[in-house]
């Protein structure tokens, strides 16, 4: 039962979908053909922030094999992925300051982004790894997701370092079954397979990882990170992890707003699949309320936003909802002991 639930749960980042939409193109197929008869609204393709379950993402994948023929859509699939693909968590890696950190960046927050696996890190003194574990089991398409996975992992680190992934020759990917029948068809435009191995996993050499990424810039990687922990947030479960949730949803204009900046009770308990009156219960029995978190949100924003000299603080204010910038100062003072322009003198000092 719960397996089933997992399956069922909104996950996936549309962008995967969208993704397989452009590569069905090339093939002659149309996103009506794909996605007939699968549960999924043609207008969330338009929607970046839209999310599918495992169970379509699978439906999709299968469709896609078969009205393409192509054995191989998994290496096909991986060759085309791009850091991009994986929103935040893309720009978090292209601006990481070394390829170690923007490693270490995508394993902590690979469950974000992909349901049913997670990556583990493992270095020696010759090499870096990235495994790719099963967190439960893939009913079907297994292939196809490791294929893909460790495929897109190879090329995104080709393409951080501003290489093209023919010149990652000494870059290996190793994979726990025979070579497939395919294989030989795709072989000139992969890195080297090592088929029946013990795992699965890229291996990377050693001197790749102190390497700077091309667009390496530790300012935005930052701010990245940081809504990948929003990101990541909103993965978790909704009854263990509801404040959690509502947290992660309490941005600056992110979706339906109103004054305030941020979003409504109502808009965050419909992205939630929860009624208003529900979302405000839940709170209660975590001991917090919408109104308590908003300030905190508005506190935590301030104080980042502050620290930025190019917005000035009546920007700030209105960013954050306050019509009247004395009514930010005041409730400033009230969250620091200090106006808004002593604390931004202090920080920058």
């Amino acid at each position: 039962m719960q397996q089933l639930r997992e399956l069922n749960r909104p996950t996936i980042s549309i962008a995967y979908l969208q993704l397989m939409v452009e590569l069905m193109a090339e093939h002659g197929i149309s996103s009506q053909a794909l996605l007939h008869d699968i549960p999924i609204a043609p207008s969330t393709l338009n929607n970046p922030e839209s999310k599918m379950s495992a169970y379509q993402w699978m439906l999709v994948i299968l469709r896609a094999q078969s009205l393409s023929d192509t054995p191989g859509l998994g290496y096909e699939y991986g060759l085309r992925m791009r850091p991009t693909v994986h929103g935040v968590l893309g720009y978090a890696t292209m601006s990481s300051s070394s390829l170690r950190d923007a490693l270490e960046t995508s394993v902590r927050f690979m469950r974000a982004r992909q349901a049913g696996f997670r990556l583990e890190y493992r270095e020696d003194e010759s090499a870096a790894e990235l495994w790719l574990i099963e967190t439960q089991p893939i009913p079907v398409l297994r292939r196809f997701f490791y294929e893909n996975i460790l495929l897109g992992l190879a090329r995104a680190a080709a393409v951080l370092l501003g290489k093209e992934l023919e010149e990652f020759n000494d870059v290996e990917i190793f994979v726990d079954w025979p070579e497939p029948s395919y294989h030989q068809a795709w072989k000139d435009r992969l890195p080297m397979i090592r088929f029946n191995a013990h795992g699965n996993f890229v291996r990377l050499p050693r001197h790749y990882q102190n390497m700077r990424p091309v667009l390496a810039d530790p300012l935005a990687s930052q701010q990245a990170i940081a809504l990948c922990e929003r990101e990541l947030a909103l993965a978790s479960d909704v009854e263990s992890s509801v404040t959690l949730r509502v947290r992660a949803e309490l941005m600056p204009h992110r979706g339906h707003h109103d004054n305030n900046g941020y979003p409504k009770l109502d808009d965050i308990a419909a992205r939630l699949n929860l009624s208003a009156r529900t979302l405000k219960r839940k709170l209660q029995q975590q001991g917090t309320s919408y109104l308590l978190l908003l300030e905190e949100a508005r506190r935590r924003d301030a104080q980042d936003l502050l620290a930025r000299r190019n917005i000035s603080i009546q920007d700030i204010a209105t960013r954050l909802g306050y019509r009247n910038p004395a009514n930010f100062t005041r409730a400033f003072k009230k969250w620091t002991g200090e106006p808004p322009a002593s604390f931004r003198a202090r920080q920058n000092h």
